[in-house]
């Protein structure tokens, strides 16, 4: 789901002045300027919601300038794997959320305007005041439970998280980025269909969402729905040409897709363009390779990626496929043997991609 907590702006509930109160309902409120809430509330780069499974992988939104540190990018927690396991040399983040909306604080003279208390203010201008004063304090509530759903989430409590989210919802159903916090608790309950509806919503009410594309590629992608999967990551590197992780999702996606393999080549060979040498997608390259029976190019990006990260168990793995195809038995056996140790369940993982030694 998909590797965040974004920079929100949240009204507090404090006094603007000791002399100003204000009675809505039944109880004296008070309102006071926003205060930035911070963007990883657990301490760790990670998002409100749930990260991406650790399948392989998930794209991570970039920004033009220095990315936030991405929570997970702030994670709260690590949801369960997907009935289908996708590939897990590396768990993919999530990406950092779209930073919200900042909402105008309600002014002292608003609060007063309101209360009229001297009948000095005209009405309309006084029922003008207390609408911008309950609109503020529907819109402090739906933050409210929103960020009791973070702290549920970070908690590993997806459920009162997502009922807390739905209750933000009621208050605003006209949020995306509600809807994407819920969808991605539904992904930590592996309860995809209703994290696809969310993520569907969502995108009906911001269709440039980087985030809810992403994320919405991941659970297509758990599903096993490589085409879907491929179009919304497809979507990310339209709206960000140079996310190497988008380019790097497809490229894989592609090559789980029958008869993608050249298209997977090209989104591998986008991103190694963007930065050369990320282990990751020389691994996904040589996976890709490895498809096409190109047993000399996947032995080498293997290589490559293995002087990046040793511990890569996809890698090894597959050169010592490739190394058996090519004869190359003792060294086949040896990286074979290599990889089990790094993933005991390795050789299951390549068979579900039709590889095996």
């Amino acid at each position: 789901m998909c590797r965040d907590r974004r920079s929100r702006y949240f009204p507090q509930l404090a006094a603007l002045c000791a002399s100003i109160a204000f009675a809505t309902s039944a109880s004296a409120q008070t309102y006071g300027p926003y205060r930035q809430v911070p963007s990883n509330p657990s301490g760790a780069s990670s998002t409100s919601q749930p990260s991406s499974p650790s399948y392989r992988p998930a794209p991570q939104p970039q920004q033009a300038q220095p990315a936030q540190v991405q929570p997970s990018q702030v994670q709260p927690s690590r949801p369960a794997q997907a009935a289908q396991p996708q590939r897990t040399t590396q768990p993919a983040p999530a990406p950092t959320e779209a930073p919200r909306r900042a909402q105008a604080p309600v002014s002292a003279q608003a609060a007063a305007a309101c209360m009229n208390e001297r009948k000095s203010t005209k009405p309309d201008v006084a029922i003008k005041s207390c609408d911008a004063v309950i609109d503020e304090t529907l819109k402090n509530l739906a933050n409210g439970y929103y960020y009791r759903g973070v702290a549920k989430a970070d908690n590993n409590d997806f459920d009162g998280a997502i009922g807390d989210y739905s209750q933000a919802l009621k208050v605003d159903p006209q949020d995306p980025d509600y809807l994407n916090s819920r969808a991605q608790a539904y992904e930590a309950k592996n309860e995809l269909d209703k994290a696809l509806a969310d993520y569907n919503q969502s995108l009906k009410l911001n269709p440039k969402s980087i985030y809810a594309y992403n994320n919405r590629g991941a659970a297509y992608q758990r599903k096993g729905d490589y085409a879907r999967a491929a179009a919304d990551y497809g979507e990310v590197t339209r709206l960000q040409p140079n996310n190497i992780d988008a380019w790097s999702a497809r490229c894989w996606v592609r090559a789980m897709s029958p008869g993608q393999a050249q298209q997977a080549l090209a989104d591998c060979e986008q991103a190694l363009k963007i930065k050369a040498g990320v282990p990751d997608v020389l691994d996904t390259r040589g996976f890709v390779y490895l498809k096409l029976n190109q047993f000399d190019n996947a032995i080498k990006d293997y290589d490559a990626a293995l002087k990046g990260d040793p511990r890569l168990a996809g890698s090894l793995y597959g050169r010592g496929i490739a190394k058996l195809r090519k004869g190359d038995r003792n060294g086949g056996s040896s990286d074979i043997n290599a990889a089990r140790q790094l993933k005991a369940d390795i050789a299951e993982e390549f068979g579900r991609y039709g590889l095996k030694p």
